[in-house]
């Protein structure tokens, strides 16, 4: 009887770390990193360059700690909607890194590692200035658009998990007007119901979400320039962050 309960003890034992050494080894793998998706994605500062993004800094992370194998963000634009992404992924779209071609499916295919920021120019491709006031009286009619776009959001990131089988982390939303302060508790609103939706979207489809609400929220210096909805580089910074975390 002993000797059953021994062995029993010791193929537990060896269970646990077979399975310690497989999840070490998986951590410390190194990674290939594909962000997709618009101008947040792209690293577009207050002021219409692309520059450093959130996205940047987590290649930078990677990298300090030899676990960066591969990294582009060159599939990801300003201006893209969902749409502009599922065409690029069944388009195949393709890109050239050291004199090499390569294509987007063959890219998430080999992805370890894939952040989308995504949806955004959805909804603004329908509101302006003019207009935001009437949208944010009508708050039925817009959480309706807001259901919408999440349905977008959801046929594309259902084609991005065809390629992509590991780690997919979908980025929230901000409220990009912190200056419209006559509206703010709506605009607010807006935002939170945008990120409650994406986030039961992505536990619906078992992929990691980062909530960044918070990060902007009353922080006007985040969003310097008063004509321009995008993130200094500490606002990016601040978001890379969250999604480090997640990563460890």
């Amino acid at each position: 009887m002993r000797k059953h309960i021994k062995l029993i003890v010791f193929c537990i034992s060896l269970f646990i770390v077979f399975i310690t050494y497989m999840s070490f080894a998986s951590q410390n793998r190194k990674k290939n990193y594909i962000a997709l998706g618009d101008s947040v994605a792209a690293g577009r500062n207050p002021y219409g360059v692309e520059e450093y993004g959130y996205t940047d800094y987590i290649k930078d992370y990677l990298e300090q700690n030899e676990l960066l194998a591969f990294y582009t963000k060159e599939f990801a634009h300003s201006g893209f909607t969902t749409d502009d992404v599922i065409d690029e992924i069944e388009d195949n779209d393709t890109i050239e890194v050291d004199s090499r071609t390569i294509y987007l499916k063959e890219a998430l295919r080999e992805s370890d590692l894939v952040t989308i920021s995504i949806g955004a120019n959805n909804f603004l491709h329908t509101v302006s200035l003019d207009n935001l006031e009437e949208k944010l009286k009508d708050m039925v009619g817009t959480k309706k658009q807001a259901d919408s776009i999440i349905g977008d959001i959801k046929v594309l990131l259902e084609l991005i998990k065809k390629y992509a089988k590991e780690q997919i982390i979908v980025v929230g939303y901000y409220n990009p007007l912190p200056r419209f302060t006559s509206h703010k508790a709506e605009i607010d609103e807006l935002v939170k119901y945008f990120d409650y939706k994406l986030q039961l979207l992505c536990e619906d489809l078992d992929i990691d979400y980062v909530d960044i609400f918070d990060i902007f929220d009353g922080e006007k210096d985040l969003i310097p320039n008063p004509f321009d909805i995008h993130p200094s580089k500490k606002g990016y910074q601040l978001i890379a962050e969250k999604i480090i975390k997640i990563i460890e």
